[in-house]
């Protein structure tokens, strides 16, 4: 009966003459178009299937992803970090052990310091030599606080160590000088006889620390001087040639880069400033802030679920621009600042940014830490604001206790992707629905270890409703699976001084694995790593047959003048001729140079493999097309690394390579199954004859 009224309407819809022309047929079928296709397209929204395929691993998760940001703010240095030497409160050389422990226990891998806002009016020298003489200042950003500067930069660098991270400088472009930042890189990192480092002998440290990661000002668009973007990148080109490198000490410059949708500041930086710079930060925040942290509704929880999923087009935006003007993505994409950001709790200084932590918070950290995962072929280093005690902290302190937030939590379950090969996921998921809005209800990242062991992550934002999630696995036997998982009775749900262990993870058994599907019965509103024990099975590769190997590979001479790494396509060789090894061969000139080398590398066993290439100036390696080691850019002799799953027998290798000016070096190591690290061996390599 339902059949015929909907019949008789689609008749109706038709004018008389025009259905005089159509044969039932046509009207059955034109009946199906337009009242089952859109049931079937409702239906396949219902589902939430995810694919992967784990022999697609093509980029290393950098573990510096998993970064956090300390700033002079509130109390996440002075009370979260320092309490000094003489306090009750168990501490090493001054420095909470608590938090240290807990930092450990996350594996911390690098810690941004002194800001934020506070990095552009921070006088670096204030903070040195014995506290009982340092300078006092105003913290003139965060609540007009005097600060005794009795944490400054031996401190700082003390805490890396203690926790077992890099540290991350950001410098002073704000109100400092080209000379002060230039000095504290010398003090930081030089070993020659200088000032500076006579400086840093006085006041008890013989050596250089080695700091890698500097940032060229904070925030210049706004609380780090209010500047446009050609002003900007002027600026760093400036400031950054006075940041030397010493000896064996090189420096990864990151400049300051768009607040959230600024997509002209990416344009203006890249265009003028890609080859001065190694990276370019991004910050980004879900505001919430008419609203504590824990005083919220589900309008209060789909707004932050809406805000925080934004990161999803952000970075797709900005590395559009990024990948115009550097295509071998050599220049990372650094979301140095990011997290929830709410009103501060009742009765705290409002310039602190004191703020709970709850399960919503929790669920937005997953979906971050899953969208920068899926975007590490440009994303290399994130930093969450803020470690202890400010914005979204991985702990709170009070006096001599602490607690754990579920972030922290969150970073814990997470830890096991740092380094890890990511594997991209293909995910259709539900709808959640709230108000006429609709978002993906499930979000998903995945990786596999150096141990082989594969790892997915799994985030239901629903508060309301539990999903069926069902992954397809592919080229991945599994012989054993377990599981976390994260989740509360209430969205609010939060730990307290007084119960400290509302929100933890616990074990998770709710899968199902037959057939190479795995069937994933998620809780609303849950966090969910599984591990999965097994074997990476390869997909065959078309072979590659020499007719006539011979142990040598080519290579092509070029000589440019940009001092880039050129785009061999529109270049003419100056000369070609036979390597047995990626050396540069004789008769180069000095400087503005490029050399292309072409052959095939024999591996003797299926396994992961990595590569490694040292070079002054920039070098990058394909393996059958694909970039496995992106060394590029201008810089002294640096060694970076990639890897890559290969199967025996031969695979295309490229390797090219540029010398601007300067010094100059190449050299290319392989690790591999039962195989050292060691110079590319010579007869391995082999050209078609």
């Amino acid at each position: 009966m339902e059949f015929v009224i909907i019949f008789n309407k689609l008749k109706n819809l038709l004018a008389f003459k025009n259905y005089q022309e159509f044969s039932m047929k046509k009207i059955y079928f034109l009946f199906l178009f337009v009242f089952i296709s859109p049931s079937l397209i409702r239906a396949q929204k219902v589902g939430n299937n995810i694919t992967l395929d784990a022999s697609l691993d093509e980029y290393k998760i950098n573990k510096i992803i998993y970064g956090q940001f300390s700033e002079h703010l509130g109390h996440c240095i002075y009370g979260g970090i320092w309490v000094g030497v003489h306090s009750p409160i168990p501490n090493i050389d001054g420095m909470r052990k608590d938090v240290i422990d807990a930092l450990r226990e996350i594996k911390v891998p690098v810690l941004r310091w002194p800001g934020g806002c506070f990095a552009d009016e921070y006088h670096w020298m204030d903070g040195i030599g014995p506290r009982v003489k340092r300078a006092k200042m105003i913290n003139s950003n965060w609540g007009d606080v005097t600060e005794n500067n009795h944490f400054g930069t031996s401190e700082f660098l003390e805490f890396c160590k203690l926790v077992g991270c890099q540290p991350y400088i950001t410098g002073n472009v704000g109100s400092g000088t080209v000379q002060e930042l230039s000095q504290w890189v010398e003090y930081v990192n030089s070993d020659n006889l200088s000032p500076m480092t006579e400086l840093r002998k006085k006041y008890g440290r013989d050596h250089s620390w080695g700091v890698k990661y500097w940032g060229v000002g904070n925030e210049s668009w706004g609380c780090g001087g209010n500047m446009t973007a050609e002003y900007y990148a002027e600026q760093v080109r400036r400031y950054g040639t006075f940041m030397r490198n010493y000896g064996k000490n090189k420096l990864f410059k990151i400049a300051s880069g768009p607040n959230a949708d600024d997509y002209n500041w990416t344009k203006v930086l890249m265009k003028e400033d890609a080859d001065y710079i190694d990276g370019l930060s991004l910050h980004y925040y879900a505001w919430a802030n008419q609203r504590t942290a824990t005083d919220f509704d589900e309008s209060g929880w789909f707004d932050i679920m809406k805000k925080t999923l934004k990161m999803e087009d952000l970075i797709n935006k900005h590395s559009t621009i990024m990948d115009k003007y550097d295509p071998l993505k050599r220049v990372a994409l650094v979301v140095d600042e990011w997290g929830t950001w709410y009103k501060v709790e009742p009765g705290t200084n409002p310039n602190f940014l004191y703020q709970q932590n709850t399960m919503r918070d929790a669920i937005a950290a997953a979906c971050n830490l899953n969208i920068l995962n899926n975007h590490c072929d440009r994303v290399r280093m994130a930093n969450i604001a803020q470690v202890v005690n400010v914005l979204q902290a991985m702990i709170l302190t009070k006096g001599d206790k602490m607690i754990l937030t579920p972030t922290y939590w969150v970073f814990d379950l997470y830890k096991v992707h740092q380094d890890a090969m990511m594997i991209p996921v293909k995910v259709s998921s539900s709808e959640y629905v709230y108000k006429g809005e609709s978002l993906p209800t499930v979000n998903c990242s995945a990786s596999i270890d150096s141990t082989g062991k594969m790892h997915i992550s799994l985030c239901n934002i629903n508060p309301n409703k539990p999903e069926i999630v069902n992954i397809s696995l592919d080229s991945f036997k599994v012989n054993k699976i377990s599981g976390k998982i994260l989740t509360a009775d209430k969205m609010n749900a939060h730990n307290t001084f007084k119960d400290p262990d509302v929100v933890k993870p616990a074990g998770f058994s709710g899968f199902n694995f037959s057939n190479g599907n795995l069937s994933v019965s998620m809780p609303p509103m849950s966090v969910i790593v599984l591990e999965l024990f097994g074997k990476l099975e390869m997909k065959p590769m078309p072979e590659i047959k020499l007719n006539n190997p011979n142990q040598r590979i080519d290579y092509n001479y070029y000589e440019i003048e940009n001092g880039m790494m050129p785009d061999f396509n529109f270049l003419k060789p100056k000369s070609s001729g036979l390597v047995n090894n990626f050396i540069i061969p004789k008769g180069v000139r000095e400087e503005n140079f490029a050399l292309k080398y072409d052959g095939y590398i024999k591996i003797p066993i299926d396994g992961l493999y990595t590569f490694y290439t040292t070079s002054d100036d920039g070098s990058v390696i394909f393996i059958d097309r694909k970039i496995i080691v992106n060394n590029d850019g201008r810089h002294a002799p640096i060694e970076k690394s990639g890897m890559a799953e290969l199967k025996a027998g031969y695979h295309k290798i490229e390797l090219w390579y540029f010398q601007s000016g300067g010094g100059m070096g190449l050299s290319v190591s392989i690790k591999g199954p039962d195989m050292s690290k060691q110079i590319i061996p010579a007869n391995i390599l082999f050209r078609e004859k």
